[in-house]
């Protein structure tokens, strides 16, 4: 069984609590590794891969606070995002049991060596040595630069992907009422809806519409906080099929704002 590299000096950025957070990613990584091996079971080994995923988006989220300054923090922030991109791949294959963990194991150890070596230890040394600030700020997608409200999920405003309003036929299987509603916004946490219908928290709706051209959209979701006429609500039990739109979407979205 190939071992996981452990954190050394020679991965030092020289950031107590980036180093620290950098040494426990290495341990989930072998954690991840070590299961494999071991044929866990896949509720085992995606609750793991859950773990993982939101301790990097913390990490992530520290890093960048610390860089949201230095004028050449958006690059740094883009290897991130590309990152969190590849890795939800990965998750998306592993459920439809298209490739092996270990692939997603060596992937994340890879990634995190070189991004260590070439991006952040660089990056830290000129902050040591004194830096630009940034003059202007330049959002891309708003994602993921933004140091307030921040989301795991980001947001996806309809105006993004179609110039027509999304208009979805909504089942409310809590008051057995259909309607028509409007989505403001899609993630691959859930959307942000408007509708002249009443809903309330709790509320489990089927939602059924067309996204852009091509795309079908028909999922679960359940209502988790409403203010007027709008309310979010979140995926239940997203299926592959959104979750690779979703995914793909945010790519599509980002280039269109270079």
């Amino acid at each position: 069984m190939k071992t996981v590299r452990k954190w050394d000096q020679e991965l030092n950025v020289g950031v107590g609590i980036i180093d620290n957070q950098h040494k426990i990613i290495f341990d989930l990584i072998s954690d991840l590794r070590t299961a494999t091996e071991a044929m866990a079971d896949r509720k085992v080994l995606d609750t793991l891969l859950d773990v993982i995923e939101n301790y990097v988006f913390r990490h992530f989220e520290a890093e960048e606070e610390l860089i949201r300054k230095h004028k050449n923090s958006m690059s740094h922030c883009l290897e991130h995002y590309g990152m969190i991109k590849e890795f939800r791949k990965f998750r998306l294959s592993f459920r439809n049991r298209n490739n092996s963990e270990n692939n997603v194991s060596f992937f994340l150890e890879q990634w995190f060596l070189f991004h260590i070596k070439e991006h952040d230890i660089p990056f830290f040394n000129t902050i040591a040595n004194g830096y630009e600030e940034e003059k202007k700020a330049v959002l891309i997608d708003e994602y993921p630069f933004e140091t307030k409200d921040r989301r795991r999920h980001k947001r996806i405003k309809q105006k993004k992907i179609t110039n027509n309003e999304i208009v979805a036929q909504c089942y409310n299987t809590s008051s057995l009422k259909n309607y028509n509603a409007v989505i403001l916004d899609l993630s691959l946490g859930g959307l942000g809806i408007r509708s002249s219908e009443m809903c309330k928290v709790g509320d489990l709706l089927v939602v059924n519409c067309n996204v852009g051209k091509s795309f079908k959209l028909k999922e679960k979701v359940q209502v988790v906080n409403v203010a007027d006429n709008f309310f979010g609500a979140k995926f239940i039990n997203l299926s592959p099929a959104t979750e690779k739109f979703l995914i793909e979407l945010y790519g599509s979205v980002n280039i269109k704002n270079f």
